[in-house]
Parts: C-alpha cells; structure tokens; sequence
C-alpha cells in the first residue's frame, strides 16, 4: 500500500501541472518528506493524505484506495481480506491498517486501526479537514487536543473536530490499538 499511496500522490499531482514546491507550500508538508511519500520510502500520516486530497482534488479514499470498482451501498471486508497491510513509520508515532476495501468509491468515512508503541516519540499536533471517532480496543492513548491533554483507556471513546490540533500516543509498556473512524468530506 505504502508504494501505490506514493504513486498516486504523485500522479494527482502530475496531473494537476502542479510541482513538489507548489504542493509543499500549500499543504506546509517540506520537501524532502513530500519527496519520500511519492518515493514509497515514508508513509503519510491519515491527516496528511486528508491535506494532499484536498490540495490534488482527490478523496482520501482515492489516494489510500485508487479508483472505485466496488458498489458503495454495502462493502464487507472480511478479516483478512484486502486491509493493505499495516502501514507504519509515520509522522504521527503510530501504524496503521485500513479497514475497508481497497477500491470502494463513495466512501464518506475511512476506518483505521491504529497501533501505538509507546517508546516512539509523541508526533507533533496536526489539523486537517473532517472529524474523527475514536475508541480504545487495547491499551492507554494520550489524547492531545487543542491544548489540554486527555488520558482514554480501553473501551474509552471520543469524537472530535480534527480543525483544531491534535495528536495520539501510546501510554504504558506495551502497544496500544485504538479504532478510528475519520471523515474528510
């Protein structure tokens, strides 16, 4: 996933007309980093795939998915079936997994399941457009939002505006997993 994430970035861009300059400036993401995101050698975070399909005039799920050639009314995913694998190394300290469809057009929402390793260091607040919910499966997760700090354990929820800043990391000694549904429309 990590690779066909990069290729679509770049090719929306492309076809746009549009340079890695003009995008950087834009979406505030620096060069080097927009760079390895086409290259396949880093992985955007959820927020930033939702600024770059803004920018690029693309849904998040067709940068995450490509094009859609499943119906939009019902899609079941069954466990272990086309996830993309986990996508790990972001900016944002966690891993993620989609949890749809890869090629479900339509989507409103996008459901993740995030991992968290306590030992990476906390990923530095970030707005985009949409909202989020949010719900601990396993483990502590500091939520940091707009400012005030919020610890959320196991089957804790929140549901929050991702206008204003924020970011999640794992607490305690072992991986915390936390289910996140975000929309970007």
């Amino acid at each position: 996933m990590r690779k066909y994430v990069g290729e679509r970035i770049k090719k929306l861009r492309e076809a746009q007309d549009m340079t890695l300059e003009q995008v950087c400036k834009l979406t505030g993401i620096e060069a080097g980093r927009l760079r390895a995101y086409e290259e396949g050698t880093a992985v955007p975070s959820i927020g930033v795939v939702i600024q770059l399909s803004r920018v690029l005039g693309s849904k998040m799920e067709g940068l995450l998915h490509g094009g859609g050639t499943v119906s939009e009314s019902l899609t079941i995913c069954r466990a272990g079936e086309s996830h993309g694998g986990e996508q790990g190394g972001t900016e944002q300290s966690y891993s993620y997994k989609s949890l749809t469809r890869p090629g479900t057009a339509g989507h409103l929402m996008e459901p993740f399941l995030l991992s968290f390793d306590p030992a990476v260091a906390p990923g530095v607040p970030i707005t985009h457009d949409g909202q989020e919910f949010v719900y601990v499966v396993a483990g502590a997760i500091d939520l940091f939002y707009d400012g005030r700090h919020y610890r959320l354990e196991q089957g804790d929820s929140a549901y929050l505006s991702s206008s204003l800043p924020h970011t999640f990391h794992g607490l305690g000694e072992g991986v915390a997993r936390m289910l996140t549904v975000v929309s970007s429309s």
